[in-house]
């Protein structure tokens, strides 16, 4: 009986023989630590936190919404009937039976909900059903527990939507009628639109877009002219998707290719590698896929399994970006998702901060990246750092180390790094804007500095830019040379090139050589720099 009102109505049921219920009662809780029970498919399941169990005074005798015990099941010599309807999480069962790897016809209805309001109606059929096959007497009343149904949301329907979506007018009248006849209860109608109560068992109804389908279909797709005139109005792209377009456009130009990987990994990809969070990776009870159940806190880890997969099938160039959210836990409150850049190629550290740099310009011609300090496991302790713009952090860059490529099973070399777009999106500046070309000429000047190991190219280019003052023009990194026996132990020589230019007059070397000078002097009070000769 309980089988045939599933299919009549789309409502599971489960029958209790009542007399072997310990206590005579049945209640709903999570399971006990290691807690098992054998279902009426006669095989045993190990229950698990976070599912829900039917029990009676001692034992679980149900995975609720799934399947039923075998203990209790009903057989030849049943007397006494306990029906249970319920209605259950539809999340909550589709992890449960994923979990167990346990479906049934009542997990898949619960699993994509039922309406709640025909449960009674269904344990009442059941009753009726037996009484009329197997005879029996029916018991008084009815045990209802848990929270009241809650009232259904009215949609409002404008009757002038219904032309602009589907491209043809639809008579007031007939529109009421398809909708009363759907079993919508009308609530309000006026000359423009009309208000109603969706039916219990129509839980896809509850936007005024889902209204105007059922209109159409119920009035007749053949009813639509093939030539009629929808108005049509080009969508508008958001600043985020503009910046990101050209984030894969600069990207592609500098021979990347553009990856899709999965948000869930497994537990030690998880722990590989966190530049945002020391948090624990947040967790699902059952794998959403095999072996694979935590959310990633970073992309660097997909993009390296991706490589390596690469590298296994011969592919001789291996240059990848994502662009995609990571998943950072806040405590009891829902995860922070920020959409991240992550970058995977085969280049050295130098290459791989150039292809950023272009990223930056493409953005924000006058930002400029200062390189911070940091330290990552994964990546070697002389080519990594934390990647700073006007004082907010805009990700990390570093190259494997010997472990980072081990942990990996890389053959080759790879330099990663990981971008916040939130970043990238606020400092963008899309709108071109005109710079008159300079019509006076440039001058040149090499610097050549000896300093202590412990100076920052950084640093010393901010230095000499803060000196040149307005006739700065451009500062490009030539060499970085050691050699304890000519520097001294705990020095190296940075060359650079500075471009100066006034832009009101033509410099003379005169003036150039007096800036030189003064930044000199700067950089020997700043850093301990001294020119070398």
């Amino acid at each position: 009986a309980s089988n045939y009102v599933l299919m009549e109505s789309g409502h599971p049921l489960h029958t209790f023989d009542f007399g072997k219920l310990e206590g005579g009662r049945i209640i709903v809780r999570e399971p006990k630590p290691g807690e098992t029970i054998e279902a009426i498919d006669h095989r045993t399941y190990r229950l698990e936190p976070g599912m829900c169990v039917i029990a009676d005074g001692e034992n679980a005798v149900a995975i609720g919404g799934v399947m039923g015990g075998a203990t209790t099941e009903i057989s030849e010599t049943t007397t006494d009937i306990l029906i249970e309807a319920a209605e259950f999480d539809p999340l909550s069962i589709r992890t449960t039976a994923r979990a167990l790897n346990l479906h049934s016809d009542s997990s898949y209805r619960f699993e994509r909900g039922i309406d709640s309001e025909g449960i009674d109606w269904a344990s009442r059929r059941c009753c009726e059903l037996i009484l009329e096959t197997a005879g029996g007497v029916l018991c008084r009343g009815v045990i209802d527990v848990g929270e009241p149904i809650p009232a259904r949301e009215p949609v409002v329907l404008r009757l002038d939507q219904i032309e602009r979506v589907l491209g043809i007018p639809v008579p007031a009248d007939r529109v009421r009628a398809i909708l009363a006849a759907l079993g919508n209860v009308e609530t309000r109608a006026d000359h423009a639109t009309v208000e109603v109560v969706p039916p219990s068992w129509r839980r896809d109804l509850t936007r005024e877009i889902d209204l105007i389908e059922e209109v159409a279909r119920i009035h007749g797709y053949d009813q639509i002219p093939e030539d009629v005139g929808v108005p049509m109005v080009a969508s508008t792209r958001r600043h985020e998707d503009r910046v990101l377009s050209k984030v894969r456009g600069v990207l592609t130009a500098c021979g990347f290719d553009e990856a899709m990987t999965l948000s869930v990994v497994d537990a030690e990809m998880a722990a590989a590698f966190s530049p945002w969070t020391d948090a624990e990776p947040l967790a699902a009870m059952s794998s959403i896929l095999r072996g694979a159940n935590h959310l990633r806190r970073s992309l660097v880890p997909s993009l390296l399994h991706a490589r390596r997969t690469n590298e296994s099938l011969s592919n001789p160039r291996i240059e990848l970006f994502e662009i995609a959210k990571v998943y950072l836990p806040r405590g009891k409150k829902l995860p922070d998702e920020p959409r991240m850049l992550g970058l995977c190629g085969g280049g050295s550290f130098g290459e791989m901060k150039g292809v950023i740099e272009s990223i930056v310009a493409a953005l924000d011609p006058s930002a400029r990246i200062e390189a911070v300090d940091a330290r990552h496991d994964l990546l070697a302790a002389d080519r990594c750092c934390q990647l700073v713009v006007d004082g907010a952090t805009l990700g990390v860059l570093g190259e494997l180390g010997p472990e980072g490529l081990k942990r990996f099973d890389l053959r080759q070399g790879a330099t990663v790094a990981e971008l916040d777009t939130t970043l990238l999106v606020k400092m963008a500046r899309l709108i071109p804007a005109f710079k008159p070309l300079p019509v006076h000429p440039s001058l040149a000047r090499d610097l050549n500095f000896v300093v202590d190991e412990g100076v920052r190219w950084a640093d010393l280019a901010k230095t000499v830019r803060a000196g040149a003052g307005p006739c700065f023009e451009r500062l490009d990194y030539r060499d970085t040379y050691r050699d304890p026996s000519r520097l001294g132990e705990g020095k190296k020589s940075l060359l650079m090139t500075l471009v100066l230019r006034d832009t009101e007059r033509t410099m003379t070397n005169q003036e150039a050589d007096e800036l030189r000078d003064r930044i000199v002097a700067a950089c020997r009070k700043e850093h301990v720099a001294e020119l070398r000769a």
